[in-house]
């Protein structure tokens, strides 16, 4: 299949349930192989498929970032609720952190979102004083663990500006608590769902989308296994 447009791209992840941003698992469905790739960084929002993600997190039409269980991807409303009781930890922050479950960084990074509530990747290693050489992977690594547990997401992108006032420089991924951005209904059922049944019908929505792997090497690449 061949997506076009935002639109299309839209359809096919509530078809679908999830999918992959990139390649993850040969026969899984990803944006990267189900897009033209000279439909990439045009910046046309409507058949940019880079432009789509940060779009349809902004919109919440569809769930996005390091979800996956830590690949970056895409999930439906639909398919929302079985995602967060899966990967979301029963315990909260502050029981994880007292527990030696996180590291202070991550414990330090999830305060500041407690403060700020949104934060994008420049202003996080601002406030965390560290560069992209200098400390960065650290806080980078946090970022993707609080996205796979579902404590933060992509929210859209921002821009930096000058003084003046003008943007500049490509767009930076924008992050909020998940309870802050996920419509309410997304999480409303999650009381009634366990996470071994959420676990079972989301492989079962993988084995129906692609072809040529098993399910243990679903779940494994889902980090279920």
């Amino acid at each position: 299949m061949t997506l076009n447009r935002y639109r299309d791209f839209l359809k096919r992840v509530d078809e679908l349930g999830f999918m992959t941003l990139s390649h993850v698992l040969s026969g899984l469905p990803s944006l990267g192989e189900e897009t033209p790739q000279d439909h990439w960084h045009t910046g046309d929002p409507d058949t940019d498929p880079w432009h789509w993600k940060d779009r349809a997190a902004e919109e919440k039409r569809l769930a996005y970032g390091c979800i996956l269980g830590g690949h970056k991807g895409f999930v439906s409303a639909r398919m929302y609720p079985l995602f967060y009781v899966v990967y979301h930890p029963v315990e909260c922050m502050e029981d994880l952190w007292a527990a030696g479950v996180v590291s202070q960084t991550t414990w330090q990074l999830w305060r500041l979102f407690e403060q700020q509530g949104s934060l994008d990747t420049s202003g996080i290693r601002r406030e965390m004083g560290v560069t992209a050489k200098k400390g960065g992977s650290r806080v980078d690594a946090s970022i993707r663990e609080l996205q796979r547990d579902y404590h933060i997401t992509v929210s859209g992108n921002r821009r930096k500006v000058d003084r003046a006032g003008r943007p500049y420089g490509w767009p930076a991924c924008l992050y909020e608590r998940v309870d802050d951005w996920s419509p309410a209904d997304w999480l409303s059922r999650i009381s009634n769902i366990q996470a071994g049944d959420a676990r079972e019908m989301i492989l079962d929505a993988g084995m129906a989308m692609g072809n040529g792997f098993s399910r243990k090497d679903l779940a494994r690449a889902l980090g279920m296994a």
